[in-house]
């Protein structure tokens, strides 16, 4: 079972959206692929279309995390939540499953976690080790770099991934982000790959203001490794968001599932080489001239 973390420094940036898409794309491929909501919030559930009430509190990641750090022996093959019906309108989709999180048991997990500091950070890794080979694929939603919670995520991944907005405060963010995950293994015998920065809620050319252009190159400049495909504003992935079924899957045939499906595959080819091989987002001028010389073509 391959884990990637998709994390950040803050909150707002699309790690939800872009955890389930993944997900949901890599069981489009016929991968097993279970999705892990490490947020308070539970986000990723309730864009898989899961939320769960005080009956369901059993049913929680959060509790588990509380548990195992506190030395109790427990397993999550028990609260593995299936997302597989999703799935049903493609051919030769795979599965798609959820550990879901619940807003208090998973904030008293980060309590205890950050009151153990680095004792339990491997706390979830030994967790899934129970579903290592029922899986082939794992994506974590994780909270903010700056709770206990991200870094016994980032304990549990193989590789990392972050996200930037077309804004240069987010830049920062990232760049930070990127040194969180190198730096994890100083701290852990964990070791995730970092595979570069997705540019979320983006304009397409014709829009782009000239805080995007600088942020564009900006992501360049400071070695994000920006991916070549882009994530633009959609009111679609909203509205799946609150529908409960990733765009990747509503809107397959349409640009929103797209992209997400264009980026999955850069993420797998990312996974499979040397950060040298790696194609990534062209400088601002040269796609500008790009989209002229398009224009003029058609």
């Amino acid at each position: 079972m391959e884990k990637i973390a998709v994390a950040s420094q803050k909150g707002g940036p699309g790690k939800t959206t872009t955890t389930v898409n993944l997900a949901a794309g890599l069981a489009l491929t016929g991968a097993r692929v279970v999705v892990l909501d490490i947020e308070p919030q539970a986000q990723a559930g309730q864009a898989l279309g899961v939320r769960l009430g005080k009956a369901q509190i059993g049913l929680s990641l959060g509790l588990k995390l509380q548990m195992a750090a506190q030395g109790v022996a427990v397993g999550v093959r028990d609260v593995l939540i299936d997302r597989s019906e999703l799935l049903h309108r493609f051919k030769g989709a795979g599965r798609l499953f959820l550990l879901a999180s619940e807003q208090h048991t998973m904030a008293n997990a980060q309590h205890i976690l950050h009151a153990s500091g680095n004792e339990k950070v491997h706390v979830l890794r030994e967790l899934l080790a129970e579903i290592e080979d029922e899986f082939d694929y794992a994506v974590l939603d994780t909270p903010p770099a700056v709770e206990a919670l991200n870094g016994v995520a980032l304990a549990a991944s193989d590789y990392a991934l972050t996200l930037c907005l077309p804004k240069h405060a987010t830049v920062e963010g990232a760049v930070a982000m990127r040194s969180t995950i190198r730096h994890v293994k100083d701290r852990t015998d964990a070791d995730p790959k970092f595979l570069g920065a997705v540019l979320n809620m983006a304009k397409p050319p014709s829009h782009w203001s000239q805080e995007e252009m600088e942020v564009r190159d900006l992501m360049i400049d400071t070695n994000l490794h920006p991916f070549v495909t882009d994530i633009r504003e959609d009111t679609r992935i909203s509205r799946s968001y609150a529908m409960g079924v990733p765009s990747v899957l509503g809107y397959a045939n349409h640009a929103p599932g797209k992209r997400y499906a264009r980026f999955l595959q850069e993420v797998l080819d990312r996974m499979d080489v040397p950060a040298g091989d790696w194609e990534i987002a062209q400088r601002v001028e040269a796609q500008l001239n790009r989209t002229a010389r398009e224009s003029v073509n058609v």
